[in-house]
Parts: structure tokens; C-alpha cells; sequence
């Protein structure tokens, strides 16, 4: 008999696999239909890779079934690149297999561990295809070195916070869907899915955004307000934010879509 010990994927489909906002829709429904447990499996780690995930999710995946939520950053062009250890305070680069570096990805100028910007990376053991100083899109920092009480002694960098396109400038602030996805996740009465809509080039007045609310919510202006008013304190913002059922989004089997661009559409 096969057992699975280890997940690793996207984490739009974890989400999916592992819903635990709702009780009486999705995959979480289903699983106390069929008698699963999923604290009573094999099942001893999850891992995500290939974007960014707010924390709080990660930590909710952990008291919800006791699995802890690991991250990997890698890429197509270079592979693995960095992956977490059991502190979870970064990621562990793999030096010996890549230099990295991080830049404004506006004015391409070197930034120093601490600051957030662009990664570059050169992979050192390619032979047929040796990418060098390769622009990835994602967005993270290096950080300050200092050693790591796990005993592993190779340089951190940051959790991912998407990429470079999805930056979204709203006067004069650099806003990434896992920004917003950060404030609905200590949200209760928010489910997980949303999309940000980006109705002009440019910089925006305000942040636009669809999100899903549970089962259950009484008073949906009251919400909305409270929603707004938090991502006015939190990030400085001024937002405009229309509620929807949950579901209404639709599910993703790859990853999210959370930057709908409307302009130049015909």
C-alpha cells in the first residue's frame, strides 16, 4: 500500500486541496463525508512553491491539521533556489549552486540584504544553458546574515511577495496581491479568494477589489466598511472593495489569478 507522506504544489491549490474556510462547501465537505481525517493520515508536510501565500493561511494549516506549511522558491530556468527549515524564519539559499542578488527593478540597481526588490540569479553549475544575471520577476529580499539555530550556515532570503508586474502602484504606494491577501486572511468573516482590479495604466486613486465573503455574514455593508477602514490603517490606502458570495470567483487549478488589468479590452 502507497502511502503520500509529502505535498508540494502551488499554494492556489492547496487551497483547494486543504479548504478550511467553509464547512459546507468544497473539498473540506467532502472529506468528512468519506470519513477523512487528515490528522489520522500519513500525510506529515505540506510544502507550496511558485508564489507568494499570507502567513496566517500557513499558520492555519498548521492548528487546522497539525501539518506544517513549508516554503521552496525556485524557478523553471535554474531549479530550487531556497527552501525553509524548521525555524520558518526565511529561506535557506542554496549558494553553492546559485549567486544571488536583488535590485530595484525600476532603476536595476544593486540593493543591499535588507531591502526588497527584484531577483537575479546566476545559476553555477549550468552547463547547456547557463543563464547569468538572470531577471526572474519575483519579488523578495536577501537578508541580513546571521546564523541560523537549525546549524545550517547558508544565507536566507525572504518569503516570495509574487512578481514585478503585479506591483501595483496606488498614489505613490507599492501594493502586491499578498499585501491583500495578508489583511483578508485575519478577516474571519472573509473566505480566501479575491482579484484586484486594475481599471487604468499607471498609478491608481484607490485599490479595487473583489472579495469573497463566508456563509453567514449578516451585514455585508458592515463588512465592507470594516474591510476598507482596515486596509486604510494597515496600508495606507484609500480601497474600494465589493463583497461577493463565496464561490462566485471560482475555484483555480493553477495558480491565481489575483490582477484583472480591464483597460485596453475590447
Amino acid at each position: 500500500m502507497h502511502f503520500v507522506l509529502y505535498w508540494v504544489g502551488n499554494p492556489s491549490i492547496a487551497e483547494v486541496l486543504i479548504w478550511w474556510n467553509e464547512e459546507d462547501i468544497g473539498t473540506k465537505k467532502r472529506m468528512k463525508e468519506l470519513g477523512i481525517d487528515v490528522r489520522q493520515t500519513k500525510l506529515r508536510m505540506v510544502s507550496g512553491v511558485g508564489e507568494g501565500w499570507a502567513e496566517s493561511y500557513k499558520r492555519k494549516v498548521d492548528s487546522e491539521y497539525g501539518l506544517p506549511f513549508m516554503t521552496l522558491w525556485g524557478s523553471v530556468e535554474p531549479g530550487a533556489g531556497a527552501a525553509e527549515c524548521e525555524q520558518r524564519r526565511g529561506m535557506h539559499i542554496f549558494s553553492d549552486l546559485f549567486f544571488l542578488e536583488v535590485i530595484d527593478p525600476e532603476t536595476q540597481e544593486p540593493l543591499p540584504p535588507g531591502e526588497e526588490g527584484e531577483l537575479i540569479v546566476t545559476p553555477l553549475l549550468n552547463e547547456a544553458m547557463p543563464p547569468i544575471r538572470y531577471r526572474l520577476g519575483d519579488v523578495a529580499k536577501i537578508l541580513p546574515y546571521e546564523p541560523c539555530p537549525c546549524g545550517r550556515t547558508l544565507p536566507k532570503m525572504s518569503m516570495l511577495k509574487e512578481r514585478v508586474p503585479q506591483i501595483i502602484k496606488v498614489k505613490g504606494k507599492k501594493i502586491l496581491p499578498i499585501d491583500v491577501e495578508e489583511e483578508i486572511a485575519s478577516t474571519e468573516q472573509l473566505a480566501a479568494d479575491y482579484q484586484i482590479i486594475v481599471d487604468k495604466p499607471g498609478e491608481q486613486e484607490r485599490l479595487n477589489i473583489k472579495m469573497e465573503y463566508k456563509p453567514g455574514v449578516k451585514d455585508v455593508r458592515a463588512l465592507r466598511n470594516q474591510v476598507e477602514e482596515t486596509f486604510n490603517r494597515d496600508l495606507g490606502i484609500e480601497s474600494e472593495v465589493e463583497l461577493i458570495p463565496v464561490g462566485t470567483i471560482g475555484r483555480t487549478t493553477v495558480k491565481a489569478q489575483r490582477v484583472i488589468r480591464t483597460y485596453g479590452k475590447t
